[in-house]
């Protein structure tokens, strides 16, 4: 027996083979689910590159006034002003028609059609309610969210000669312009508090407004009608 168990062990020794065999280390870090990693998508900064300059002005055929505040009474059931969108900052223009001036003026911009012009309309009530709306197309007088204290009409000068109606939204085409904007106060107007922002500006693409439906561009022009002190 002695002999065999000595056997044994030589017989170890000269194969290099071990009775007792380690257990092989895991490698956890092998082990670990592989986990893709995600390309990080960076947000392109907002930037805008229209150089267009509008205004908004009130007046007649060829004496028109660039207006950065406008009085009215505020009475109810009659206009508040009629306003007219030009491509210019004068403060006094004396020459030619709106659809002349838009004309003239365009001509002056590259891909001048791939702009728009919108409207924002903002306001407070006595109680402190806030409208605040877009007019990017013509709608129906009464459906704005602000309609019960202010009717609004816009109206296309640009293709249009002689008598021309409002816009409706049927009447809504690709190249419509909304030259022109009319306020009329309601029966509701006594309960705006302070001055009533009616903002024109262009824009080329729905990045120009913020995820807040603010517009952001370069290219706006701001009235402010206050209502006027008998």
């Amino acid at each position: 027996m002695k002999k065999t168990i000595i056997l044994i062990l030589l017989i170890s020794l000269i194969t290099g083979c071990s009775l007792f065999k380690e257990k092989p280390v895991e490698n956890k870090e092998e082990n670990k689910p592989q986990v893709e990693e995600k390309e990080e998508i960076k947000e392109v900064p907002y930037k805008d590159d229209n150089p267009v300059i509008i205004s908004l002005y009130t007046g007649t055929t060829s004496n028109y006034t660039r207006r950065e505040v406008f009085n009215s009474k505020l009475e109810e059931y009659k206009d508040i002003g009629l306003f007219f969108v030009i491509l210019d900052n004068k403060e006094n223009i004396t020459e030619s028609s709106i659809k002349g001036l838009y004309n003239k003026y365009s001509a002056n911009y590259p891909d001048f059609s791939k702009y728009k012009i919108g409207y924002n309309i903002s306001f407070t009530l006595k109680d402190g309610t806030e409208f605040n709306e877009n007019i990017l197309k013509p709608l129906e007088f009464s459906q704005f969210s602000f309609s019960k204290y202010l009717y609004v009409w816009l109206y296309d000068d640009i293709n249009n000669s002689g008598w021309y109606s409002h816009l409706e939204s049927d009447d809504y085409k690709e190249n419509t312009v909304m030259s022109s904007i009319k306020l009329m106060a309601t029966s509701s107007t006594a309960e705006i508090s302070g001055d009533i922002k009616l903002t024109v500006f262009t824009y080329d693409t729905l990045d120009d407004f913020a995820e807040d439906g603010h517009y952001r561009g370069n290219s706006s022009f701001t009235t402010l009608i206050k209502r006027e002190v008998a």
